[in-house]
């Protein structure tokens, strides 16, 4: 009678690998998600009204370079393309590495430097907002530049993404990105109001909560009581950090260092934040 067939127990190795692939999907929903947890975001500050290293000018405008995942994508542009350009050179940004910028409103200060830095990257993918000026478009257009008309929220790359217009004089769009620890936004002006800016991040990715807050706000003309109202409002829409720039103004700044504490940060250009 033929003796029974065991059967093989599989190779050690490849039981290590199936309980790392379990505890993969247990804490993150797949393999990809669980590697993604040791990703570090780095936000540099190129372009602010101050700046925070002598080897960088300052000035009225705003732009950041947002790394991540292996993408750099420019948030804004500032005012003076000169200044841009040296501000980059001066922090080892090379302009043709860039390979997405997106403008969050038609105004100047954000628009400007993006028609000397597209050069540098013809294929740089540009993203303007369907509302901005027809001067915007005609501009881009001579410099063989075809930005994508944004009317709705997008995504950039993977966990980059843009709101879309959000309503207000002018609309504006935000730049949001998903860590795995939460979501950052990134906010050039805010005239639509900063909450919400932040309200309209946190609906796109159906979310409660941002980790981290950075950007002009608009409240440089608001009173006390005012500012502290909408810095109420952020921290009850779970904005955890801030880093207030450009347009939100000396006493609005003095307001979000003293409710946010060790949680608001300055920035300036040169600045330079890393999330894990």
């Amino acid at each position: 009678m033929e003796a029974p067939r065991k059967t093989p127990k599989p190779p050690a190795y490849s039981c290590i690998v199936m309980r790392l692939l379990t505890i993969a999907i247990l804490l993150g929903g797949s393999f990809g998600l669980f590697a993604a947890a040791s990703d570090p975001l780095e936000i540099l500050v190129l372009y602010d009204n101050t700046s925070i290293r002598t080897d960088t000018q300052a000035d009225w405008g705003f732009a950041a370079l947002v790394t991540f995942r292996g993408e750099k994508v420019l948030f804004d542009s500032g005012t003076k393309p000169d200044l841009l350009l040296s501000n980059m050179k001066a922090l080892a940004v090379d302009p043709a590495e860039i390979r997405h910028a997106v403008i969050s409103h038609g105004h100047g200060d954000h628009l400007l430097g993006i028609y000397k830095v597209f050069p540098s990257n013809p294929s740089m993918k540009v993203y303007f907002l369907d509302a901005f000026p027809d001067p915007a478009f005609r501009n881009a257009e001579a410099i063989g530049m075809r930005p994508q008309r944004v009317r709705a929220p997008i995504k950039i790359v993977d966990r980059i993404y843009s709101t879309g217009p959000v309503d207000g004089n002018p609309p504006e769009q935000a730049l949001v990105i998903e860590t795995a620890k939460g979501l950052v936004v990134l906010t050039g002006c805010s005239h639509p109001g900063v909450a919400k800016m932040v309200e309209a991040a946190e609906r796109q990715r159906g979310s409660k909560s941002v980790r981290f807050l950075l950007g002009g706000f608009h409240m440089l003309q608001q009173a006390e009581a005012e500012a502290t109202r909408n810095i109420e409002s952020l921290r009850a829409l779970g904005v955890a950090s801030v880093s207030a720039t450009h347009c939100t103004g000396d006493l609005p700044m003095r307001l979000f260092a003293k409710a946010y504490g060790s949680q608001s940060a300055t920035a300036g250009a040169g600045k330079r934040i890393v999330w894990d």
